[in-house]
């Protein structure tokens, strides 16, 4: 015997023009109110963050070996283990992003790179997207080109210990773990 959900198809709500309540160098607080299609009763204030996309990089070098970045977050007050990444720039290419994040970030670069997954980061409050990207074969061109405040030391470490500095909590990034997710269903390649 099935069972029918009697609650109505979920669709797009109908929203005013966004109001900005803030600007800041990295994203923007705005504020809308929307109308449920299902319910016209329910009419609420929705705050967001509108910000730009962002890439990840899963950079491996020719021995097996992924580039990993240690950066100071102010948001949690502590040293992360992360994985290269940043801001896409208005009308760059996310997979050019990448690669340029790498360069500047870690000194590295590679002979290939592609897409291999994107996420919404946190859809209930911000509105862009995470792009992974993958490089293989890279290997230290020159210094890091770091941008503003960013502090960074980058570590080469085993692919294979990845799943335990996740398991151990060492890397807990939760942009990072969906980079790694999104590399095992690549299948690596």
């Amino acid at each position: 015997m099935s069972h029918e959900d009697p609650t109505p198809e979920i669709a797009d709500w109908q929203a005013s023009e966004p109001e900005t309540l803030a600007e800041t160098k990295v994203f923007s607080l705005r504020r809308k109110w929307a109308t449920s299609p299902n319910d016209p009763s329910r009419r609420g204030e929705f705050v967001y963050l509108d910000a730009p996309d962002w890439v990840n990089v899963v950079a491996l070098t020719a021995d097996e070996n992924v580039v990993l970045i240690e950066q100071f977050r102010h948001g949690t007050q502590e040293v992360t283990l992360e994985i290269p990444g940043g801001g896409v720039d208005p009308g760059e290419d996310p997979l050019e992003a990448g690669l340029r994040e790498l360069r500047e970030e870690t000194g590295y670069e590679g002979s290939d790179g592609r897409i291999i997954g994107v996420v919404a980061p946190n859809p209930a409050i911000i509105n862009n997207r995470c792009h992974t990207v993958l490089v293989g074969g890279v290997e230290a061109v020159g210094a890091a080109q770091l941008e503003g405040y960013e502090e960074i030391r980058t570590k080469l470490v085993p692919l294979s210990d990845v799943p335990g500095l996740i398991r151990c909590g060492a890397i807990s990034h939760a942009l990072v773990i969906a980079a790694f997710y999104h590399f095992d269903l690549s299948g690596g390649e």
